[in-house]
């Protein structure tokens, strides 16, 4: 396990600005659930994301420009290595001889030359070694936790992310959950019309919304999250003309 250092540091989040990138993510992931989320619930899903994101990165721009050095490897004079044990330095194999140690099988060493001067002899051809294993990029600071960027940053982060979502067309926000456009039933006058109908018979309401939206045969057959489905079905339903009493239940 190998310790670095981020770019995700204090500055990053708190001058914390959604991209593209960050919109298309949030949109496919209310895609995918098919189920109206708060504010709260997409930041913690983009943090999430964006530290991914961070180290895949990370681990590509450690690894680029030669090879990974590990003592099970063969390697040749000339050949550029990579040492994550050495801050990921890069240095150039000089030398290759057999090792000398009665207690280890066959085995190499090899002679590097760092790019600052430096020269170092390292094992080669070791099957057996612990840092055969390979590097894992692990982050001292807080700010690739994802919960510990929660605590420390969520009204900023909130805050950003409703600034960009408000601008976006096709992702609607009802009932303080986010949704995509796309997956929005359609209600027309003939819905409204029945809604109507269906108050009427009840004496002018008030019903709950689950009982009117099973009445107009709309189908909110949503179990997860099936409080919030009701408050996006009723306010569609209702519109700007009818009464809301309370969040659930919806009369003349």
């Amino acid at each position: 396990m190998v310790k670095v250092s981020s770019p995700m540091g204090e500055d990053y989040w708190k001058n914390f600005q959604l991209h593209n990138e960050d919109t298309e993510f949030l949109y496919n992931h209310l895609l995918e659930l098919e189920t109206p989320l708060t504010s709260r619930e997409l930041v913690e899903a983009l943090i999430g994301e964006r530290i991914r994101k961070q180290t895949v990165d990370l681990e590509r721009q450690r690894t680029a420009g030669g090879d990974l050095y590990q003592p099970n490897g063969i390697y040749e004079i000339g050949q550029t290595l990579i040492f994550p044990v050495h801050d990921w330095k890069h240095g150039k194999v000089t030398a290759v001889r057999s090792g000398r140690n009665p207690e280890l099988r066959d085995f190499q060493v090899i002679d590097v030359i760092f790019e600052d001067g430096e020269q170092q002899q390292f094992a080669a051809n070791m099957p057996l070694h612990k840092l055969n294993a390979p590097p894992k990029i692990v982050d001292e600071t807080a700010f690739l936790d994802r919960q510990a960027v929660m605590n420390a940053y969520e009204p900023l982060l909130m805050e950003a992310l409703e600034e960009n979502l408000q601008s976006h067309s096709d992702i609607v926000r009802i009932a303080g959950r986010w949704f995509p456009r796309a997956l929005l039933l359609d209600v027309n006058m003939g819905h409204l019309n029945l809604a109507e109908a269906v108050l009427e018979v009840a004496n002018g309401g008030p019903l709950p919304t689950s009982a009117l939206v099973e009445q107009i045969e709309q189908g909110f057959q949503i179990e997860a999250d099936a409080d919030a489905w009701r408050r996006v079905a009723g306010r569609r339903i209702v519109g700007d003309h009818r009464d809301v009493l309370g969040e659930d239940r919806l009369a003349f």
